[in-house]
């Protein structure tokens, strides 16, 4: 998470206007870098959640593609955090998100690879509809309706998300891995939770 920020902040100076999609529970606080080095960080979010991010300057309570139907042209840059692996329709998604750019705008996203160990285990149990009960057996019931989200997994490859820029006017997409070993821990019981550390994210190509 910290080596996103930087990697964001790299592109930003004073005065970038930047658009936090997801806002409301995507742990900005690790986002320090992009913080201290944007001029102004606006949240969208349709969780009412996003109204207690206090890394933000300005908050929506709406959809992407509601947000940017009245805020084309708007920001230099664009991210998303752990976004991508609900988007439904990465289509509209990501043509929402290119409407809020400024031509030669950056988006930049973090989510799960959909071919490593925990993106293939998430999508699996939620094609099985079986996602819910799992968690349940993991986690208690305040924690699940809290932190648990539908997953689509429809922009979570190289190849996936690179078409969909692509078709909505990004002209190249470049590609860096992070391996989120605590995220995934999160999940298991404390008896596996030493298994996190031992798995790796698969190669991109």
């Amino acid at each position: 998470m910290r080596g996103f920020g930087r990697w964001v902040a790299q592109s930003l100076t004073p005065d970038s206007q930047v658009l936090n999609i997801g806002a409301g529970r995507n742990l900005s606080g690790a986002l320090g870098p992009v913080r201290r080095k944007a001029g102004r960080i606006a949240g969208v979010d349709p969780d009412e959640s996003t109204w207690a991010n206090d890394h933000l300057e300005e908050r929506h309570q709406a959809t992407l593609e509601e947000f940017a139907l009245d805020h084309a042209g708007e920001f230099d840059v664009a991210l998303a955090v752990y976004v991508l692996e609900h988007v439904a329709d990465p289509r509209n998604f990501t043509a929402a998100c290119a409407r809020t750019l400024r031509p030669g705008g950056l988006f930049f996203a973090l989510t799960v690879h959909k071919y490593q160990y925990f993106g293939l285990t998430t999508w699996a149990t939620s094609r099985l509809q079986i996602s819910d009960w799992l968690l349940l057996h993991l986690k208690p019931e305040d924690v699940v309706a809290d932190y648990h989200f539908p997953t689509a997994y429809r922009m979570n490859s190289p190849a996936q998300c690179s078409r969909h820029l692509h078709q909505n006017g990004f002209r190249a997409a470049e590609f860096r891995m992070y391996d989120e070993q605590d995220l995934y821990a999160w999940y298991l019981p404390n008896s596996l939770k030493p298994l996190a550390p031992a798995c790796r994210t698969l190669p991109t190509s």
